[in-house]
């Protein structure tokens, strides 16, 4: 797993991701809901990777949800963890990550350890989908494109679709669609409808690319109440904020 750990003011950097842990302790309903948004966090390297740091899911003390971490590889089979996500790499675990995570010098052997397991990862910006690994990537970075919009559509001269999303949480989405080319975008022009988005689909069929503005989407559902794009490729780049 590797992640944008996100500092403020269009700053970030990019780390392997090492854990995910919850901290629970109310038994009010409505201030554990709180502290489920609030108190999550993740181990990250520190800027210079030199050492293991918590990371705060959002940003702390501010009223809006704005996430500070944001997943780019979901790949977790190396973890150990609960069947809420809660846990982190097999060579890890809470306690021994409590023992030293507060420390100034940490144990040179896990260091190591988790030096070897990001060895060799190289973040490109701008990803293609080639298949559900892509997808599911996607889906972490922009939360399943929950609260965005499209603030510029621009079909380029050669064919292809650009558009800019923003008001996804945390970051920007740029993606380009190209091939065989189909879209509609009418029901979420905002000079009539409401042009946010609140959850989406990507699927691929028959060598096509699926992007529909609904959840649990399939090819025969989408009609002209959808905005849709269908294409032979989609690629799409993360933009921090």
């Amino acid at each position: 797993m590797h992640a944008i750990v996100c500092q403020g003011n269009g700053r970030y950097y990019v780390s392997a991701v090492f854990g995910y842990f919850r901290d629970i302790t109310a038994t009010d309903e409505h201030e554990k809901y709180i502290q489920s948004i609030r108190n999550p966090y993740w181990i990250v390297w520190d800027e210079e990777k030199k050492r293991l740091i918590r990371w705060l899911h959002m940003v702390p003390n501010d009223k809006y949800i704005n996430p500070q971490i944001l997943i780019i590889d979901s790949d977790r089979n190396n973890w150990n963890m609960d069947d809420e996500g809660v846990g982190c790499v097999d060579f890890l675990s809470r306690e021994l990550l409590d023992s030293f995570l507060d420390n100034e010098q940490q144990p040179e052997d896990i260091l190591e350890k988790c030096r070897s397991m990001d060895a060799g990862y190289i973040y490109e910006e701008i990803q293609e989908i080639k298949g559900q690994k892509e997808i599911d990537n996607l889906y972490w970075a922009s939360g399943g494109f929950h609260d965005a919009y499209i603030a510029k559509e621009e079909l380029q001269q050669d064919g292809t679709l650009y558009l800019k999303f923003d008001g996804a949480w945390g970051c920007e989405i740029e993606i380009w669609l190209w091939g065989d080319l189909e879209y509609d975008t009418s029901c979420k022009n905002p000079d009539c409808y409401d042009p946010y988005w609140y959850s989406s689909t990507i699927l691929q069929e028959d060598g096509f690319i699926y992007f529909v503005d609904d959840n649990n989407m399939t090819v025969e559902k989408i009609d002209k109440g959808y905005c849709y794009f269908k294409a032979r490729h989609m690629k799409y780049r993360i933009i921090p904020e």
